[in-house]
């Protein structure tokens, strides 16, 4: 059944050019998100500590996340995107640095997190993260999230600015306004095409036509972000555009983002520009220190 949303929080239907449909349509099929591929090997995913908790607030969800590292170091929580899932960030996880406990998530409606159904809402995914942001030693929690999942790790930021030092966002969707639907998402949104689909690209699908009503929620909450924000973005991502940063920029009151801009970069930064990744989170880290002293 169609999912019905508000006509003004209804994502604008685009209309492909020829360069990008093949690619936007085969990125929508295996997942926004889904990297080309990881350096790390499914054997070595496979050793990569996995754990899950029920979330407390909740009497249905429970989160399944990946951790390597120390448990008394400064705790980084890795965020995928829609869809997605922890293991796409084995190649951080398995180059975790000395002093430091790495935790990628399975977000809620995808992996083996629960629930099954998609969960659209940013504050529900934001509330499940919240049990992993312990901090140790005076070190508060960094959150690192790509594309949908950076605004994600902004909702957490707001509903528990006592528990996040920092924000690493990649590749983010802040802007409600360029939310764009393709015909084929509208079209899986019916039967028979939603029965034929699998868990995660219906859950995707869902996600990626709510999001701007999520977006718009929480627009007029981004000025209390008071923390350091450190942003990386490709500068031809056809997926999410360069200008959601200017967006998000006009928002904030009280803080400015270290912005790196990757030349000739997609959406998939996350996998084919680690090396600019891993700066930009030292560099965060930097920033969040001088916070805390």
């Amino acid at each position: 059944m169609m999912q019905r949303y508000e006509k003004s929080s209804l994502p604008r239907l685009r209309l492909l050019p020829p360069r990008h449909s093949l690619k936007v349509l085969f990125s929508c099929l295996i997942g926004r998100n889904a990297p080309v591929t990881t350096v790390a090997s499914e054997e070595q995913i496979a050793n990569l500590q996995r754990h899950s908790i029920k979330v407390p607030s909740s009497k249905t969800d429970v989160i399944s996340y990946l951790q390597m590292g120390s448990a008394e170091g400064r705790r980084v929580v890795f965020v995928h995107g829609t869809p997605g899932n922890a293991k796409g960030w084995a190649d951080y996880l398995l180059k975790t640095p000395v002093g430091r406990l790495y935790i990628a998530v399975d977000r809620l409606g995808y992996g083996l997190s629960k629930p099954e159904e998609a969960v659209v809402s940013l504050k529900r995914q934001a509330q499940a993260i919240a049990p992993l942001l312990e901090t140790i030693n005076g070190q508060k929690a960094i959150l690192v999230g790509h594309s949908s999942g950076a605004p994600v790790a902004l909702q957490t930021a707001l509903d528990y600015p006592e528990a996040v030092g920092g924000l690493l966002l990649l590749a983010g969707a802040f802007d409600p306004d360029l939310e764009e639907a393709n015909w084929f998402q509208i079209i899986g949104t019916f039967n028979p095409v939603y029965r034929l689909m699998s868990r995660t690209i219906n859950n995707a699908n869902r996600e990626l036509l709510g999001l701007k009503r999520e977006l718009l929620a929480q627009a007029d909450r981004l000025e209390q972000i008071k923390i350091p924000i450190c942003a990386v973005h490709g500068d031809r991502d056809p997926l999410v555009p360069l200008a959601n940063l200017s967006y998000l920029q006009g928002k904030l009151k009280h803080v400015s983002i270290d912005k790196l801009v990757l030349q000739h970069a997609d959406h998939f930064i996350v996998w084919h520009s680690k090396p600019s990744v891993d700066a930009s989170l030292e560099r965060l880290i930097g920033l969040v220190r001088q916070t805390e002293q």
